[in-house]
């Protein structure tokens, strides 16, 4: 059996299917999925999680079955799992087949666009548990939390141009364009993105200087494997910006800034403290 997922899709496969109320062992994949779980308050039936998972603390003590895109079957069938339940681009696809056809449920939940990439998921994960009615609560919290952090960004009087980097790829930093997380944070606090193409692709420095960021947004994972802050902003490409003359920064972690989860709000509240300075100066 060969899985075929749509890009907004979420959907779930089963050749012996479980039903909500039989769940009682959860295998996680995905950091955002796996902190909506305990949200819902069934931390306590997951039983193991993907390496990108480590929050809340307890998720770091359980079995790992891999990461997320690379999960290993026979890791995941030995945590007698119920129920496999990761983000839309879970795989690889062989062994999702593998777990499907040893009869283990497995849903994909779907990423979303803009701020409903943390709503939609928690309204399918409610609908996964059978518990709507707790998923509209955490809904309405975080509704809440970007109502507030709205408040903030029309108060700026201009949107900073903004630059994420992820990684550096052959010399060239890895960039957040459209249709990406980072895009998606960077535009609901209140910022430009500069780079205008699709997905997540090396910028040149001609690109880069012609961009002219006035702030640089860096994932704290990542900032030594880019050789540390002072090789990232000394760099000549970045330095001859804005940005890299006013030696503008912000160093978020990846799960706030790129997973949309729960506690994205507090990232994006970060990136407007960022941004208003930026702004101010």
């Amino acid at each position: 059996m060969t899985l075929i997922k749509t890009a907004l899709a979420a959907f779930s496969i089963s050749v012996n299917p479980v039903l909500a109320g039989q769940i009682e062992k959860i295998a996680s994949a995905g950091g955002d999925i796996t902190e909506i779980l305990f949200e819902f308050g069934v931390g306590d039936k997951v039983v193991a999680a993907d390496t990108t998972s480590i929050f809340p603390e307890v998720v770091n003590s359980l079995p790992r079955v891999g990461y997320v895109r690379e999960l290993s079957a026979e890791g995941v069938l030995a945590t007698g799992a119920d129920l496999l339940i990761g983000s839309d681009d879970m795989g690889p696809p062989a062994v999702m087949d593998n777990l499907a056809a040893a009869g283990m449920r497995i849903e994909f939940v779907a990423e979303g666009e803009g701020a409903a990439r943390y709503t939609d998921k928690v309204k399918f994960i409610g609908d996964v548990l059978d518990m709507p009615e707790r998923g509209e609560e955490l809904v309405a919290a975080y509704m809440a939390s970007l109502d507030a952090v709205q408040a903030r960004v029309d108060a700026l009087p201009r949107a900073p141009r903004a630059m994420l980097i992820l990684s550096v790829r052959d010399g060239a930093p890895i960039v957040a364009g459209t249709n990406t997380t980072g895009n998606d944070i960077i535009e609901i606090s209140g910022g430009e993105n500069i780079a205008t193409f699709e997905g997540w692709k090396p910028m040149n420095a001609e690109a880069i200087i012609a961009s002219a960021p006035e702030i640089i947004i860096l994932s704290t994972s990542h900032i030594e494997r880019l050789g540390g802050l002072d090789v990232v902003m000394g760099r000549a490409d970045i330095g001859a910006t804005p940005a890299g003359g006013e030696k503008s920064y912000v160093a978020l972690s990846p799960q706030l800034m790129l997973q949309f989860g729960p506690r994205s709000p507090l990232a994006m509240n970060d990136l407007v403290d960022a941004f208003e300075n930026v702004v101010a100066n």
